[in-house]
């Protein structure tokens, strides 16, 4: 299943250890190199990974570990993280209502979800 896959969507990668991250990007590589050896110099094997969620969260949690460990641990210390490209949301938009009320709420809504993490 995985050689088919051209898009893979992992939640929540921020919980992750940097290890995780980096044994399946070398899975991914090993995977897809039977097919074409080439792949095995591109980050996921020349698969996309969408990495879905909010990298404000709490670290990963490193039993018995010193302040450098936890600081290692998130996938942004990873040196695959110089091949991701990070895009925020910065606009969400709903579907235009014809009725003020309606209108007004969707618009608070957009505002309460753009603001959390912002304080």
């Amino acid at each position: 299943m995985f050689k088919k896959a051209k898009l893979i969507i992992w939640d929540e990668p921020p919980i992750m250890h940097r290890y995780c991250f980096e044994a399946f990007d070398q899975t991914m590589r090993d995977i897809t190199s039977y097919d074409d050896v080439n792949n095995t110099d591109k980050p996921f094997g020349g698969v996309y990974v969408v990495l879905d969620g909010d990298f404000r969260q709490i670290l990963p949690v490193i039993r018995k570990g010193c302040k450098q460990d936890i600081l290692a641990s998130p996938i942004n210390s990873s040196e695959l993280w110089s091949h991701c490209k990070v895009l925020t949301l910065t606009h969400m938009g709903l579907r235009a209502s014809t009725v003020l009320a309606e209108q007004d709420e969707k618009r608070k809504f957009v505002d309460l979800i753009l603001s959390i993490g912002e304080e």
